[in-house]
């Protein structure tokens, strides 16, 4: 369970900075937020990177079945 976790906090970093960075920036310059593009744009990139840390851990099964 402790992996998943962490999995997930590797995952979930860089997405949020996005979407805080991209409203803060947006709502300085242009005085209004497109908040469903910044939201699908996060969950886009948070779906990826997970995949991609989920698919970079090795799964041990041979030694499960040697037991």
């Amino acid at each position: 369970m402790k992996a998943g976790v962490n999995l997930f906090k590797e995952s979930i970093r860089l997405p949020l900075i996005f979407f805080v960075v991209a409203i803060v920036w947006q709502f300085i310059f242009n005085n209004e937020v497109q908040w469903v593009d910044h939201a699908g744009v996060s969950f886009i990139m948070f779906w990826i990177i997970l995949f991609l840390n989920w698919s970079n851990k090795p799964y041990k099964w041979k030694k499960d079945h040697i037991k």
